[in-house]
Protein backbone atom coordinates (compact mmCIF):
# COMPACT_ATOMS: atom_id res chain seq x y z
CA UNK A 1 0.00 0.00 0.00
CA UNK A 2 0.98 3.61 -0.59
CA UNK A 3 0.03 5.50 2.56
CA UNK A 4 0.11 9.25 3.14
CA UNK A 5 -0.13 10.39 6.76
CA UNK A 6 -0.97 13.91 7.89
CA UNK A 7 0.15 14.79 11.42
CA UNK A 8 0.66 18.19 13.02
CA UNK A 9 4.15 17.33 14.32
CA UNK A 10 6.70 14.59 13.84
CA UNK A 11 8.79 12.57 16.26
CA UNK A 12 11.75 15.00 16.12
CA UNK A 13 9.68 18.10 16.80
CA UNK A 14 10.59 19.63 20.20
CA UNK A 15 6.85 19.77 20.98
CA UNK A 16 6.23 16.12 20.10
CA UNK A 17 4.15 14.09 22.54
CA UNK A 18 2.38 10.77 22.82
CA UNK A 19 0.42 11.26 19.58
CA UNK A 20 3.65 11.69 17.63
CA UNK A 21 5.20 8.63 19.24
CA UNK A 22 2.14 6.57 18.29
CA UNK A 23 2.09 7.73 14.66
CA UNK A 24 5.82 7.21 14.23
CA UNK A 25 5.89 3.73 15.72
CA UNK A 26 3.03 2.59 13.48
CA UNK A 27 4.46 4.19 10.34
CA UNK A 28 7.92 2.72 10.91
CA UNK A 29 6.48 -0.77 11.21
CA UNK A 30 4.31 -0.30 8.12
CA UNK A 31 7.39 0.80 6.19
CA UNK A 32 9.30 -2.19 7.52
CA UNK A 33 6.51 -4.43 6.20
CA UNK A 34 7.08 -3.09 2.69
CA UNK A 35 4.46 -0.36 2.47
CA UNK A 36 5.28 3.14 1.25
CA UNK A 37 4.70 5.44 4.22
CA UNK A 38 5.08 9.21 3.94
CA UNK A 39 4.42 11.73 6.70
CA UNK A 40 3.35 15.27 5.84
CA UNK A 41 3.95 17.47 8.83
CA UNK A 42 4.98 20.92 10.08
CA UNK A 43 8.50 22.24 10.17
CA UNK A 44 10.42 23.59 13.18
CA UNK A 45 13.70 25.49 13.62
CA UNK A 46 16.61 23.51 12.18
CA UNK A 47 14.43 20.85 10.55
CA UNK A 48 15.17 19.91 6.91
CA UNK A 49 12.18 20.00 4.51
CA UNK A 50 12.75 16.33 3.58
CA UNK A 51 14.09 13.60 5.86
CA UNK A 52 14.01 9.82 6.17
CA UNK A 53 13.48 8.57 9.73
CA UNK A 54 13.32 4.82 10.35
CA UNK A 55 12.29 4.17 6.75
CA UNK A 56 9.53 6.79 6.83
CA UNK A 57 9.73 9.70 4.39
CA UNK A 58 9.05 13.02 6.12
CA UNK A 59 7.93 16.07 4.13
CA UNK A 60 7.74 19.25 6.20
CA UNK A 61 5.88 22.00 4.41
CA UNK A 62 4.33 24.46 6.85
CA UNK A 63 4.87 26.16 10.17
CA UNK A 64 3.18 25.45 13.48
CA UNK A 65 -0.14 26.92 12.29
CA UNK A 66 0.33 27.53 8.56
CA UNK A 67 0.50 23.77 7.99
CA UNK A 68 -3.30 23.60 8.10
CA UNK A 69 -4.19 26.15 5.38
CA UNK A 70 -1.29 24.81 3.29
CA UNK A 71 -2.56 21.21 3.42
CA UNK A 72 -4.57 21.43 0.13
CA UNK A 73 -1.50 22.78 -1.68
CA UNK A 74 0.61 19.96 -0.25
CA UNK A 75 -1.99 17.47 -1.41
CA UNK A 76 -1.92 18.76 -4.99
CA UNK A 77 1.89 18.86 -5.13
CA UNK A 78 2.79 15.63 -3.38
CA UNK A 79 -0.16 13.29 -2.88
CA UNK A 80 -2.82 13.47 -5.58
CA UNK A 81 -2.80 10.30 -7.68
CA UNK A 82 0.27 8.86 -5.93
CA UNK A 83 -1.20 7.20 -2.82
CA UNK A 84 -3.88 4.62 -2.06
CA UNK A 85 -5.09 6.16 1.19
CA UNK A 86 -4.67 9.17 3.43
CA UNK A 87 -4.54 8.72 7.20
CA UNK A 88 -5.34 12.02 8.83
CA UNK A 89 -4.12 12.23 12.41
CA UNK A 90 -6.38 14.67 14.25
CA UNK A 91 -5.48 16.10 17.64
CA UNK A 92 -7.42 19.33 17.76
CA UNK A 93 -7.46 20.98 14.34
CA UNK A 94 -8.20 18.71 11.35
CA UNK A 95 -6.70 19.03 7.86
CA UNK A 96 -10.16 18.77 6.24
CA UNK A 97 -8.91 16.29 3.63
CA UNK A 98 -12.46 15.11 2.68
CA UNK A 99 -13.06 18.56 1.19
CA UNK A 100 -10.33 18.23 -1.47
CA UNK A 101 -8.80 14.73 -1.54
CA UNK A 102 -10.09 11.93 -3.81
CA UNK A 103 -8.23 9.07 -2.10
CA UNK A 104 -9.66 6.84 0.62
CA UNK A 105 -9.46 8.77 3.91
CA UNK A 106 -9.10 7.30 7.39
CA UNK A 107 -9.31 9.77 10.30
CA UNK A 108 -7.13 8.83 13.26
CA UNK A 109 -8.65 10.87 16.08
CA UNK A 110 -6.60 10.86 19.28
CA UNK A 111 -9.12 12.69 21.43
CA UNK A 112 -11.76 15.37 21.43
CA UNK A 113 -9.79 18.42 22.44
CA UNK A 114 -12.57 20.11 24.43
CA UNK A 115 -11.00 22.03 27.36
CA UNK A 116 -7.51 21.63 25.89
CA UNK A 117 -8.26 24.44 23.43
CA UNK A 118 -7.55 26.86 26.22
CA UNK A 119 -4.05 25.50 26.77
CA UNK A 120 -1.50 27.55 24.87
CA UNK A 121 -4.02 29.10 22.41
CA UNK A 122 -5.24 32.61 23.01
CA UNK A 123 -8.78 33.97 22.81
CA UNK A 124 -10.61 34.18 20.38
CA UNK A 125 -9.00 31.17 18.63
CA UNK A 126 -9.48 28.98 21.71
CA UNK A 127 -13.13 30.04 21.98
CA UNK A 128 -13.74 29.33 18.30
CA UNK A 129 -12.02 25.95 18.44
CA UNK A 130 -13.89 24.87 21.56
CA UNK A 131 -17.29 25.68 20.07
CA UNK A 132 -16.56 24.52 16.50
CA UNK A 133 -14.84 21.19 17.18
CA UNK A 134 -17.96 19.05 16.80
CA UNK A 135 -18.83 20.71 13.49
CA UNK A 136 -15.26 20.31 12.18
CA UNK A 137 -15.28 16.59 12.95
CA UNK A 138 -18.70 16.04 11.41
CA UNK A 139 -17.25 15.76 7.89
CA UNK A 140 -15.55 12.51 8.98
CA UNK A 141 -18.61 10.85 10.54
CA UNK A 142 -19.20 8.25 7.84
CA UNK A 143 -15.56 7.29 7.29
CA UNK A 144 -13.83 4.41 9.13
CA UNK A 145 -12.15 6.09 12.10
CA UNK A 146 -9.34 4.87 14.35
CA UNK A 147 -9.04 5.95 17.99
CA UNK A 148 -6.65 4.96 20.80
CA UNK A 149 -9.23 4.53 23.56
CA UNK A 150 -12.79 3.57 24.40
CA UNK A 151 -13.35 7.08 25.75
CA UNK A 152 -12.63 8.66 22.38
CA UNK A 153 -14.81 6.06 20.64
CA UNK A 154 -17.72 6.94 22.95
CA UNK A 155 -17.20 10.65 22.28
CA UNK A 156 -17.25 10.09 18.52
CA UNK A 157 -20.28 7.81 18.60
CA UNK A 158 -22.16 10.55 20.43
CA UNK A 159 -21.29 12.79 17.47
CA UNK A 160 -22.79 10.29 15.02
CA UNK A 161 -19.70 8.34 13.92
CA UNK A 162 -20.80 4.89 12.77
CA UNK A 163 -17.50 3.02 12.21
CA UNK A 164 -14.92 3.50 14.96
CA UNK A 165 -12.11 1.04 15.76
CA UNK A 166 -10.06 1.22 18.97
CA UNK A 167 -6.36 0.46 18.44
CA UNK A 168 -4.36 1.07 21.59
CA UNK A 169 -0.75 2.15 21.72
CA UNK A 170 2.13 0.50 23.55
CA UNK A 171 5.40 1.34 25.27
CA UNK A 172 8.84 0.34 24.12
CA UNK A 173 10.73 2.00 26.95
CA UNK A 174 12.86 -0.27 29.13
CA UNK A 175 13.29 -0.24 32.89
CA UNK A 176 16.82 0.89 33.76
CA UNK A 177 16.89 -0.20 37.41
CA UNK A 178 14.64 -2.00 39.87
CA UNK A 179 15.64 0.06 42.90
CA UNK A 180 13.41 2.98 43.75
CA UNK A 181 14.66 6.19 45.36
CA UNK A 182 15.11 6.00 49.13
CA UNK A 183 12.95 9.08 49.65
CA UNK A 184 9.33 8.91 48.51
CA UNK A 185 9.45 10.29 44.97
CA UNK A 186 6.59 11.44 42.76
CA UNK A 187 7.02 12.25 39.08
CA UNK A 188 5.20 14.38 36.57
CA UNK A 189 6.35 13.79 32.99
CA UNK A 190 4.99 15.73 30.04
CA UNK A 191 4.34 19.15 28.58
CA UNK A 192 3.86 22.00 31.04
CA UNK A 193 0.57 23.40 29.76
CA UNK A 194 -2.67 24.47 31.40
CA UNK A 195 -4.51 21.36 30.26
CA UNK A 196 -2.04 19.10 32.09
CA UNK A 197 -2.88 20.85 35.39
CA UNK A 198 0.58 20.39 36.85
CA UNK A 199 -0.43 23.00 39.41
CA UNK A 200 -2.80 20.38 40.87
CA UNK A 201 0.14 18.00 41.26
CA UNK A 202 2.15 20.69 43.09
CA UNK A 203 -0.74 21.57 45.39
CA UNK A 204 -1.29 17.90 46.18
CA UNK A 205 2.43 17.45 46.81
CA UNK A 206 2.37 20.31 49.34
CA UNK A 207 -0.16 18.25 51.32
CA UNK A 208 1.86 15.04 50.87
CA UNK A 209 4.88 16.70 52.47
CA UNK A 210 3.11 17.04 55.81
CA UNK A 211 3.23 13.31 56.67
CA UNK A 212 6.18 12.71 54.33
CA UNK A 213 8.59 15.65 54.78
CA UNK A 214 11.36 13.64 53.09
CA UNK A 215 9.36 13.29 49.85
CA UNK A 216 10.57 14.70 46.54
CA UNK A 217 8.77 15.63 43.35
CA UNK A 218 10.35 15.61 39.91
CA UNK A 219 8.77 17.71 37.16
CA UNK A 220 10.17 16.61 33.81
CA UNK A 221 9.10 18.53 30.75
CA UNK A 222 8.92 22.03 29.36
CA UNK A 223 6.19 24.35 28.21
CA UNK A 224 4.61 27.78 28.61
CA UNK A 225 3.46 27.15 32.19
CA UNK A 226 6.95 26.49 33.57
CA UNK A 227 7.57 30.01 35.01
CA UNK A 228 4.14 30.09 36.67
CA UNK A 229 4.65 26.62 38.14
CA UNK A 230 8.00 27.60 39.62
CA UNK A 231 6.38 30.65 41.20
CA UNK A 232 3.61 28.43 42.58
CA UNK A 233 6.12 26.02 44.11
CA UNK A 234 7.83 28.95 45.77
CA UNK A 235 4.52 30.34 47.01
CA UNK A 236 3.58 26.96 48.47
CA UNK A 237 6.94 26.74 50.22
CA UNK A 238 7.90 23.49 48.50
CA UNK A 239 10.68 24.69 46.17
CA UNK A 240 13.36 22.82 48.13
CA UNK A 241 11.50 19.53 47.53
CA UNK A 242 10.60 20.04 43.85
CA UNK A 243 13.07 19.67 40.99
CA UNK A 244 12.16 21.13 37.58
CA UNK A 245 14.21 19.13 35.11
CA UNK A 246 13.09 20.58 31.81
CA UNK A 247 12.76 18.42 28.70
CA UNK A 248 14.67 15.16 29.18
CA UNK A 249 16.15 12.68 26.72
CA UNK A 250 14.94 9.09 26.42
CA UNK A 251 17.62 7.64 28.68
CA UNK A 252 16.91 10.15 31.45
CA UNK A 253 13.19 9.60 30.98
CA UNK A 254 13.62 5.86 31.53
CA UNK A 255 15.75 6.50 34.61
CA UNK A 256 13.18 8.82 36.16
CA UNK A 257 10.30 6.46 35.44
CA UNK A 258 12.26 3.55 36.92
CA UNK A 259 13.29 5.34 40.13
CA UNK A 260 10.05 7.19 40.98
CA UNK A 261 7.47 5.59 43.25
CA UNK A 262 4.49 6.88 41.28
CA UNK A 263 3.55 8.96 38.27
CA UNK A 264 1.08 11.81 38.80
CA UNK A 265 -1.31 12.75 35.96
CA UNK A 266 -3.87 15.44 36.83
CA UNK A 267 -4.66 16.26 33.16
CA UNK A 268 -8.00 17.57 31.90
CA UNK A 269 -8.15 14.64 29.45
CA UNK A 270 -5.84 12.44 27.39
CA UNK A 271 -6.16 10.51 24.14
CA UNK A 272 -4.90 7.36 25.82
CA UNK A 273 -2.16 8.34 28.23
CA UNK A 274 0.86 6.66 26.64
CA UNK A 275 3.05 7.88 29.50
CA UNK A 276 1.02 5.61 31.82
CA UNK A 277 2.22 2.53 29.93
CA UNK A 278 5.76 3.90 29.82
CA UNK A 279 5.74 4.30 33.59
CA UNK A 280 4.18 0.86 34.02
CA UNK A 281 6.88 -0.69 31.83
CA UNK A 282 9.38 0.71 34.32
CA UNK A 283 7.51 -0.76 37.29
CA UNK A 284 5.87 2.51 38.32
CA UNK A 285 2.10 2.87 38.95
CA UNK A 286 0.16 5.96 37.90
CA UNK A 287 -2.17 8.20 39.86
CA UNK A 288 -4.54 10.40 37.88
CA UNK A 289 -7.95 11.96 37.59
CA UNK A 290 -10.93 9.95 36.36
CA UNK A 291 -11.08 11.64 32.94
CA UNK A 292 -11.28 10.43 29.31
CA UNK A 293 -8.14 8.58 28.27
CA UNK A 294 -6.77 8.08 31.76
CA UNK A 295 -9.78 6.00 32.79
CA UNK A 296 -8.85 3.75 29.85
CA UNK A 297 -5.14 3.36 30.60
CA UNK A 298 -5.27 3.29 34.43
CA UNK A 299 -6.96 0.24 35.94
CA UNK A 300 -7.65 0.84 39.62
CA UNK A 301 -5.65 -1.44 41.87
CA UNK A 302 -3.76 -2.96 38.93
CA UNK A 303 -1.41 -0.29 37.58
CA UNK A 304 -2.46 2.70 39.67
CA UNK A 305 -5.53 4.56 40.90
CA UNK A 306 -8.01 7.18 39.73
CA UNK A 307 -9.55 9.91 41.88
CA UNK A 308 -12.47 12.26 41.15
CA UNK A 309 -11.70 14.87 38.51
CA UNK A 310 -10.28 18.09 39.90
CA UNK A 311 -10.18 16.91 43.53
CA UNK A 312 -6.70 17.89 44.72
CA UNK A 313 -7.46 16.65 48.21
CA UNK A 314 -8.37 13.20 46.90
CA UNK A 315 -5.20 13.21 44.81
CA UNK A 316 -3.03 13.90 47.84
CA UNK A 317 -4.89 11.46 50.11
CA UNK A 318 -4.56 8.61 47.64
CA UNK A 319 -0.86 9.34 47.13
CA UNK A 320 -0.29 9.39 50.90
CA UNK A 321 -2.11 6.09 51.37
CA UNK A 322 0.06 4.52 48.65
CA UNK A 323 3.27 5.85 50.16
CA UNK A 324 2.20 4.71 53.65
CA UNK A 325 1.70 1.13 52.49
CA UNK A 326 4.90 -0.35 51.09
CA UNK A 327 3.27 -3.68 50.31
CA UNK A 328 0.61 -1.98 48.16
CA UNK A 329 3.26 -0.02 46.27
CA UNK A 330 5.24 -3.18 45.60
CA UNK A 331 2.11 -4.99 44.41
CA UNK A 332 1.20 -2.10 42.13
CA UNK A 333 4.74 -1.95 40.79
CA UNK A 334 4.62 -5.62 39.89
CA UNK A 335 1.10 -5.32 38.49
CA UNK A 336 2.09 -2.31 36.42
CA UNK A 337 4.96 -4.16 34.82
CA UNK A 338 2.74 -7.13 33.95
CA UNK A 339 -0.03 -4.85 32.65
CA UNK A 340 2.33 -3.05 30.25
CA UNK A 341 3.45 -6.35 28.76
CA UNK A 342 -0.03 -6.82 27.31
CA UNK A 343 0.61 -4.06 24.77
CA UNK A 344 2.99 -4.24 21.81
CA UNK A 345 3.67 -1.88 18.91
CA UNK A 346 3.83 -4.81 16.50
CA UNK A 347 0.26 -5.76 17.43
CA UNK A 348 -0.80 -2.13 17.12
CA UNK A 349 0.74 -1.84 13.65
CA UNK A 350 -0.76 -5.17 12.56
CA UNK A 351 -4.24 -3.98 13.44
CA UNK A 352 -3.61 -0.70 11.63
CA UNK A 353 -2.41 -2.58 8.57
CA UNK A 354 -5.43 -4.90 8.53
CA UNK A 355 -7.89 -2.03 8.75
CA UNK A 356 -6.11 -0.03 6.02
CA UNK A 357 -6.02 -3.03 3.70
CA UNK A 358 -9.81 -3.36 4.02
CA UNK A 359 -10.23 0.35 3.27
CA UNK A 360 -7.94 0.30 0.23
CA UNK A 361 -9.60 -2.81 -1.24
Amino acid sequence: MRLAFFNWRDIKNPLAGGAEVYVHRVMARLAESGHKATLFTSTFPGAPPHEDIDGVEHIRYGGRYSIFPKAPLCYRRHIRGRYDAIIESINGVPFFTPLYAKEKIVPFIHQLTRENWYSGISFPLAFAGYHCEDAMLSIYRHRPAIVPSESTRSDLERLGFDDVTVIKGAADIRQTCKTKEKASTLLYLGRLTKSKRVDHALRAFAQILRPHPEARMWVAGSGPEEPALKRLASGLGISDSVIFMGRVDERTKADLLSKAHMLMLPAVREGWGLVVLEANACGTPALGYDVPGLRDSIKAGVNGFLVPDGDVGALSRRAISMLDDGSTLRRLSSGSKKYSEGFCWDKTADRFESLLEKVVI
